[in-house]
């Protein structure tokens, strides 16, 4: 069995800080570590448009049903530079659907990542994974999938 040990950590300075004044009136260290297993290990370079797009698709996976045992953990990050005007041309949208997540309140989109940004989450394969831009951006999005022991 092969495992990965992800961490975050999560610090800022209290809000009285002279540099980097954080969003607390106390300063904020958290930290936390796992050991999860897995399976198998995919990754991703996608370019983004306008146009919706497959990024992993749950029916290439087992789903048993039982919460918790199928499945895997999900690795985003956009690439792209700092958005260079208001309109936020930059940002990717994820969604769990093909129909285009790039509306105001659409209810399809689990997130956007905004340039530089990244998430790291599980996923129970049970939808698919979609990704939208409001413009074509070349090479934008990296992608790993980690596959729970037993998901296929």
């Amino acid at each position: 069995m092969s495992t990965i040990a992800p961490t975050l950590t999560i610090t800022s300075n209290a809000s009285t800080a002279a540099t980097l004044p954080g969003p607390m009136s106390i300063a904020l260290s958290l930290s936390v570590t796992d050991s999860l297993p897995i399976a198998e290990v995919q990754s991703k370079i996608l370019s983004v448009s306008t146009t919706h797009q497959l990024v992993w698709d749950a029916s290439a996976f087992t789903a048993s049903g039982a919460t918790g045992v199928d499945g895997a953990w999900l690795y985003f990050k956009n690439t792209l530079a700092e958005n260079s005007s208001p309109d936020l041309l930059h940002d990717i949208i994820v969604s769990h659907t093909a129909a285009d997540a790039d509306n105001a309140g659409d209810a399809h989109r689990l997130f956007t990542l905004q340039p530089g940004e990244f998430a790291f989450f599980p996923w129970d394969c049970t939808q698919d994974i979609y990704v939208d831009a409001a413009e074509t951006n070349a090479t934008a999005l990296e992608c790993w999938l980690f596959e729970r022991t037993g998901t296929e």
